[in-house]
């Protein structure tokens, strides 16, 4: 694994900064999804339909394609 050492502006940290604020609350949102998914509905969204739940979140919010640009990519 290779390792960086960061050293932004402040003003490039305020972005980084912005941009793990919205990741945190995009992912923190699929992990409600889940949890509160009850046994009586069936199978909780699985991966594909999370992604199309997410293409159709940028739609509405304007906030989120620029903040959140490969946030669909699997790691």
């Amino acid at each position: 694994m290779a390792r960086f050492r960061m050293c932004p502006t402040s003003e490039q940290a305020g972005v980084m900064l912005g941009h793990c604020a919205h990741a945190r609350y995009v992912w923190n949102l699929a992990v409600e999804q889940h949890a509160h998914w009850y046994k009586g509905r069936g199978a909780a969204p699985g991966f594909a339909e999370q992604c199309r739940q997410l293409t159709e979140a940028r739609r509405d919010n304007a906030w989120l394609p620029r903040a959140m640009p490969m946030c669909s990519s699997r790691h």
